[in-house]
């Protein structure tokens, strides 16, 4: 994007034609009164140090270096535009599993309560929006309908652990479309599910839920980003 600061200096633009103008009938008044004198070809003969460019080199560099001079003092900005835009809600549903491989702790203090971690961070950054929270290993189930209760979506966060589930395994396509399901039934709102697991997909369909996911949801995705 390409703007002035302070565009009411332009308007000085206004006196360049005239002192071009002023400075062509100069010279042809300074050409009107060598020619009283004698033969112009006859004269250049006579001062032959004298350059007929030097004049016009000075003034329109003199015109240039005033013309910048004009447009710095409009002060031209390059870059992006700042704006406020008010953001629509997002509807976010987070499929977090929950299997025993979770309490691992090759990253501190488990892989679970990493993951628990950086989703009430991820809870901190909303406005307006609304989150749900699911919970799966060997089957999936709802741990928190989605709600703009962020108070309550911290509470249930903490408690969930893998005892919620005695079904071992990671049913990845199971959770996705448990995910899909939560969602609420109102129109035209963005929708993102997260999925959090460090396991394969044990029961199959995780491709094709996923597939129906993003095509349901593409449309919004274009629009939002999410991260």
């Amino acid at each position: 994007m390409f703007r002035f600061a302070d565009p009411y200096y332009l308007y000085l633009l206004i006196i360049l034609p005239f002192i071009v103008a002023l400075y062509l009938y100069s010279n042809w008044k300074r050409r009107n009164r060598i020619k009283k004198y004698g033969d112009p070809k006859l004269l250049k003969e006579l001062m032959p140090n004298i350059s007929k460019y030097r004049p016009d080199i000075k003034f329109w560099l003199m015109f240039s270096a005033l013309t910048l001079t004009i447009l710095m003092l409009a002060r031209p900005q390059f870059g992006s535009k700042l704006e406020t835009v008010k953001r629509a809600g997002v509807e976010t549903v987070i499929a977090l599993d929950i299997s025993n491989s979770m309490l691992a702790e090759d990253v501190t203090p488990s892989r679970l309560e990493k993951a628990k971690k950086l989703i009430s961070r991820l809870i901190d950054t909303f406005n307006n929006d609304k989150i749900g929270l699911n919970v799966f290993a060997g089957e999936a189930f709802t741990q928190l309908p989605i709600t703009s209760d962020y108070i309550s979506a911290k509470m249930f966060l903490e408690s969930i652990t893998p005892e919620l589930i005695t079904t071992q395994g990671t049913d990845i396509g199971g959770a996705i479309n448990l995910a899909m399901k939560s969602f609420t039934q109102q129109e035209n709102v963005a929708r993102a599910i997260i999925l959090i697991t460090d396991g394969e997909n044990h029961e199959g369909g995780a491709v094709e839920a996923a597939t129906e996911a993003a095509r349901r949801y593409s449309r919004f995705c274009s629009r939002y980003r999410f991260s």
